[in-house]
């Protein structure tokens, strides 16, 4: 009885070990982000009201537990925004595309990605006070469907999907516009 204790023991300990995540304080899942700034503290820009305001646009990644190798993805941006010079991040060994049209990128195979990264910075130019906003969006080229997504850094480098952190979100206050209402009939909608 002793000795079956002790296998089933040593089986929970091997399972377990067997079942550990690679990247341990990452996420279960990958994210994506914009930002307006190398600490990834600032997501909005505001217009600087005449002319064309500059800003610089930052495309971050946060690996899973997996780790992150190669990322599929597509920009989105208003008509306000004039993008400008692309600078890549310099472990980027593939490149196919564009931010604009659809791009799929990779990194070092023998680097996985196991922290914040950034691959892409961009300067750009704000045309006016119009609230928008720049998105990740499905890469139109992957086929057979659209998609963003990333590869993971586990044997055969497996797919899967990347949830957005935050746009870069252009001349929001933080506020949500609505018409002037009484207090009554805001209590009226609960």
């Amino acid at each position: 009885m002793k000795r079956m204790v002790l296998i089933a023991l040593g089986l929970l300990l091997l399972a377990g070990s067997a079942f550990a995540q690679p990247y341990p304080g990452l996420p279960d899942t990958a994210y994506v982000g914009l930002f307006a700034d190398v600490g990834r503290t600032v997501h909005s820009v505001t217009y600087g009201g005449t002319g064309f305001t500059p800003f610089t646009m930052y495309l971050f990644w946060l690996p899973s537990t997996r780790g992150l190798i190669a990322a599929e993805f597509k920009l989105a941006y208003p008509a306000n925004v004039i993008g400008a010079a692309i600078t890549s991040d310099a472990t980027l060994t593939v490149q196919l595309g564009t931010l604009g049209a659809g791009i799929s990128i990779a990194w070092n195979p023998d680097s996985c990605q196991t922290d914040w990264v950034y691959s892409h910075r961009q300067a750009c130019f704000l045309t006016s006070a119009l609230q928008t906003q720049i998105e990740v969006v499905a890469n139109p080229a992957v086929l057979p469907f659209p998609a963003y997504q990333v590869a993971t850094c586990e044997l055969g480098y497996p797919i899967e999907p990347v949830r957005r952190f935050t746009h870069l979100y252009l001349n929001w206050d933080g506020g949500v516009a609505v018409e002037p209402k009484s207090w009554g009939s805001i209590k009226s909608l609960f």
